[in-house]
């Protein structure tokens, strides 16, 4: 190969890896800014739950605090109380309706996104440990829904028997899955640790803690700033 060729032949390769870049470097560009983009609409649409635990009357009736649009879910172990309610024509009386106190679990969600495909399991710490697990409707953003913890009739006087553990794994409209989890620990003395966490699910594979918080002994007060009446909630 003479002195021309061998300059013509380096001559073409810069000319074609320049070409080559041309055409590379701004799809590179593009592939990262999609990514970026992504990263940013699901952390803005990352969604998280909330939960209290109240006491009210039965079906939450007259009850001041349940925003419009709010919904009682039935689970199957609420089924034996409500027909034994039913079945005693309780729910037709003014008195059981406006004296008897129900615990509920309340379930609100705080963010952008829609949540489909929710499940939660409760356990509780009455005498029996019962589990208590329901579906979540689909829910809009700033939604909320109440869970009866009741199992049997002689739980309905606003009995604070506590909450084990709540597990709450819902998807967001941008795909991503989440995981809410709380672990009560009961203690000499009636202090009770608290700890909440919330979980995304990371390449379809694993969940990893994105937030956690711990307390102690945690409870507050309703205040109904309309008639000035209290009511009772605690977690």
């Amino acid at each position: 190969m003479g002195l021309d060729e061998i300059i013509k032949t380096f001559g073409v390769l810069p000319t074609a890896l320049t070409a080559a870049a041309a055409i590379i470097v701004p799809f590179i560009t593009f592939i990262l800014g999609r990514i970026n983009e992504d990263h940013k609409v699901k952390f803005e649409y990352r969604t998280f739950v909330v939960i209290n635990e109240i006491t009210g009357t039965y079906h939450l009736r007259n009850y001041p605090l349940v925003q419009r649009g709010a919904r009682l879910l039935l689970p199957k172990s609420y089924d034996a109380l409500e027909k034994f309610i039913k079945g005693n024509r309780l729910h037709l009386d003014s008195n059981f309706i406006n004296t008897s106190r129900f615990n509920y679990l309340q379930i609100k969600t705080i963010g952008k996104s829609i949540i489909t495909g929710g499940h939660a399991k409760i356990k509780l710490g009455n005498a029996d440990e019962s589990i208590i697990e329901t579906s979540l409707p689909f829910m809009s953003p700033n939604d909320e829904v109440y869970i009866p913890l009741d199992t049997n009739y002689g739980d309905v006087h606003g009995q604070n028997y506590g909450i084990k553990r709540i597990d709450i794994s819902y998807q967001l409209q941008t795909g991503q899955r989440m995981k809410y989890k709380s672990v009560r620990t009961f203690h000499e003395g009636n202090e009770t640790t608290i700890k909440d966490s919330h979980s995304v699910k990371r390449f379809h594979l694993f969940y990893w803690e994105i937030q956690s918080a711990k307390n102690k002994n945690m409870g507050w007060n309703y205040l109904n700033l309309n008639t000035n009446k209290e009511k009772n909630s605690s977690e």
